[in-house]
């Protein structure tokens, strides 16, 4: 009895095309009388490229070794292999080959002769067209027109027109990471709203960041490593806010895995009266080096926190936060800071050989550091300002700036302000707290204990040593 294996093989993913060849292969089969072992199939597989671990083709090697099988067959050679590397992996399992339009027997010479000079012209063949191929990209490249592909979210099929509707989900992602938005909250609300993400099956953080860094969006296309300004392809974003963008996600210092999401307003964000450490919620607000130092209820610190928020937008309005943080650019900061750890590198290396003096070198390095330190202090504010200046301002915008307002109207904006902080994700909350207060719980029992100190509401500040006034809040 004669026992036979089907492969059957094709480069891209086609309705029907992979069972239409193993269709064709098993009639061959059974006019031969044999008997079916197994069916091999590589979906959307190139045999130019290595068939490794976990395709068919490299499992059906293996039970071929074993003696699963005498025949493989496939409908047509290059179905099978394209190079002769492919051949003599087969040919090594002992196997015999038959194709649908003729057998090859490779346990013969003269059968593994003819694979050899057909295995060979499949290898030309695929060495020439990708010659072509690599001829047609440079002169796309030349021209600025995109290399085709599968049609890149935002554009239409050419590669070069926006597709509207997409295009503006395209701003918006790239005005939320700029505005401090995280990639994550990225995601929650293109799932949150609904946002088809064809022609990708889904949206993920990947995907959002690949769609980011792309500078396509920005009118340029890359080739051979470097982006070339193309006049074909239609900007979606500025090559300012790209270049701001790109330099955000590609900052070292971000946290990429942020471990255990935040799920409390406060915590971490106010600080111990006693020894200074950080509170944290552990079923009450309460200091980690001792519990004895402060504790304080959650309703009661979250409920004080919110109402001096809520008195700062008021107080405040949309001035309260500069549109353009005054922390600085994150790209510039960014520069800087390479172009400081290159000078580092250069003045170790100057002294290891010798060329000045470690006396030199080490004033130097001095100099390097103070720079440095001052640079990664307008990084962190940058990044802060940065993480609640949109969020500040979309609160704010609208609201009716006083320095004095009666209890109904207090209570009135401080219901809208409220509902608009609630609305937004904890992240971003927990940016704007961090951008308005100083917080910190001091010993005792009465409310006033909770010291806050406003950072950017600054004419609220003598009146917080009070936290509780009647005349302001309203219960």
């Amino acid at each position: 009895m004669t026992k036979a294996a089907i492969y059957a093989r094709q480069s891209e993913d086609v309705a029907e095309g992979i069972g239409r060849q193993s269709g064709r292969c098993a009639a061959l089969i059974e006019a031969r009388g044999w008997t079916l072992i197994n069916t091999y199939e590589d979906n959307d597989t190139s045999a130019a490229k290595r068939r490794g671990p976990g395709t068919a083709w490299h499992q059906m090697l293996n039970d071929l070794r074993s003696g699963a099988a005498d025949v493989v067959v496939a409908v047509d050679l290059d179905r099978l292999l394209r190079s002769t590397r492919d051949l003599i992996e087969i040919t090594d399992t002992g196997a015999r080959v038959l194709t649908v339009d003729g057998e090859i027997d490779l346990t013969t010479a003269d059968g593994e002769f003819r694979a050899t000079m057909l295995a060979g012209i499949a290898r030309f063949e695929v060495r020439r067209k990708s010659e072509r191929q690599k001829r047609a990209n440079e002169s796309r490249a030349t021209s600025g027109r995109p290399v085709p592909g599968r049609r890149r979210y935002g554009y239409e099929t050419d590669g070069t027109t926006p597709r509207e509707s997409e295009a503006l989900i395209v701003r918006r992602l790239f005005a939320h990471v700029a505005g401090g938005g995280s990639l994550r909250s990225a995601v929650q609300w293109l799932h949150s709203e609904g946002v088809s993400p064809a022609p990708g099956k889904e949206w993920s953080l990947r995907r959002v960041k690949d769609i980011l860094i792309n500078p396509h969006y920005a009118g340029r296309i890359r080739h051979l490593g470097e982006e070339i300004e193309s006049a074909q392809v239609v900007p979606i974003v500025t090559s300012e806010l790209s270049a701001e963008v790109t330099a955000i996600l590609k900052d070292p210092s971000r946290r990429t895995s942020p471990g255990t999401k935040p799920r409390h307003l406060v915590s971490g964000l106010a600080n111990c009266g006693v020894c200074g450490a950080p509170l944290f919620y552990m079923r009450t607000y309460l200091c980690r080096k001792s519990a004895a130092h402060t504790s304080i209820t959650k309703p009661k610190l979250e409920g004080v926190v919110r109402d001096e928020i809520a008195k700062a937008f008021i107080s405040g309005g949309p001035s309260l936060f500069p549109a353009s943080p005054t922390g600085g650019n994150v790209a510039a900061l960014l520069a800087a800071h390479e172009k400081n750890a290159a000078a580092v590198a250069l003045t170790l290396a100057d002294r290891d050989e010798g060329l000045v003096p470690p006396n030199v070198a080490r004033a130097r390095l001095l100099e390097l550091k103070a720079a440095r330190d001052i640079i990664e202090r307008d990084l962190e504010r940058a990044r802060t300002e940065k993480g609640a200046a949109s969020a500040l301002l979309e609160i704010a915008q609208g609201l009716l700036v006083k320095r004095e307002v009666s209890m109904t109207e207090f209570s009135e904006m401080k219901a809208t302000v409220l509902e608009k902080f609630d609305a937004l994700d904890i992240d971003r909350q927990r940016e704007i707290l961090r951008a308005l207060l100083y917080v910190e719980v001091r010993p005792g029992r009465d409310i006033s204990r909770v010291w806050i100190e406003h950072k950017l509401a600054t004419h609220l500040n003598p009146d917080a040593i009070a936290l509780v006034d009647a005349d302001y809040y309203v219960d």
